[in-house]
């Protein structure tokens, strides 16, 4: 069952097909049949990159590596008109996600969005529409213009000169502060647009600083999802009841106070909270798991 993400506008609302001008999947050595043909009947131009990697590359740490893959795509995602849909190869979509709205300002050359958003946290409700404006780590699918991309090619380079790249380190905790502090915009739809149905990174299970072994999923979902998570291991039953935990852990986040995170951009008023927050409850109580 689909639904609108936002509420109350008398403007046909945009769509993802609509902006979105090239989907890349990044993938390695993983098979990405299922993704890619998702996503081509949804109507997107899909473009599969695998990076051929060189000596000196294969000893970067497998986070790194996947950094270098996500650089890869903003590079080509500056040459493209409009937007470009990046998506890890164990995204998976949501049925009818190229007829989902657009939930970012598409006008505003500096905004972004997360299709896919692990543990979000919501920032401040922008316009007449209920933007949300939020932060989350997790790169398993998101959508970029030009510019952005530039931005974050910049990100790139500041934690590479930084960072030993064969060693372990959460550059995408990092990523969207770094272009936020460049003027980008980063949003969320109300529920996402699709699933993270990989197994965790082992590296993230063995750095202390990473919770619940680098697992994360979607605590709630748009609609149902095209095919069923590599997670669910060809079972319905283990499917739902790794979704049911997700919701649970999205109210437990709730009820502890980690859906709003509070910057010094927004100056929000008691009133500005409980919307949120009661933003963050409705979210909730949707289906399918």
């Amino acid at each position: 069952m689909r639904r609108n993400a936002e509420r109350g506008s008398s403007r046909t609302p945009q769509v993802l097909r609509h902006v979105v001008a090239k989907a890349i999947i990044l993938a390695w050595r993983e098979d990405v049949g299922k993704l890619q043909a998702s996503l081509e009947c949804e109507g997107f131009d899909v473009e599969v990159l695998r990076p051929d990697y060189t000596d000196e590359e294969l000893k970067f740490s497998k986070n790194s590596r996947t950094f270098l893959n996500h650089k890869n795509a903003w590079e080509k995602a500056i040459a493209y008109e409009g937007y470009t849909l990046v998506c890890e190869a164990d995204f998976v979509p949501c049925r009818g996600i190229g007829e989902f709205e657009v939930f970012w300002p598409a006008d505003n050359p500096r905004a972004w969005g997360y299709l896919y958003q692990g543990s979000p946290r919501l920032l401040a409700i922008i316009g007449e529409k209920r933007l949300l404006r939020g932060h989350t780590a997790p790169l398993v699918s998101y959508v970029i213009n030009s510019h952005v991309a530039g931005l974050m090619m910049k990100f790139f380079d500041y934690e590479a000169g930084r960072h030993d790249l064969r060693s372990y380190f959460t550059f995408d905790s990092h990523l969207q502060w770094y272009v936020m502090g460049l003027g980008a915009e980063a949003y969320i739809p109300w529920r996402h647009y699709g699933e993270h149905g990989g197994m965790p990174n082992p590296e993230h299970a063995r750095a202390s600083s990473v919770t619940s072994r680098g697992e994360h999923r979607a605590d709630n979902l748009m609609s149902s999802l095209h095919f069923l998570p590599a997670y669910a291991r060809g079972s319905h039953v283990s499917f739902l009841r790794t979704r049911f935990v997700s919701r649970l852990l999205g109210f437990a986040r709730l009820a502890m106070g980690r859906w709003i995170a509070v910057t010094n951009v927004y100056n929000l008023t008691p009133v500005d909270r409980a919307r949120m927050y009661l933003i963050g409850f409705r979210r909730l109580l949707s289906y399918p798991l």
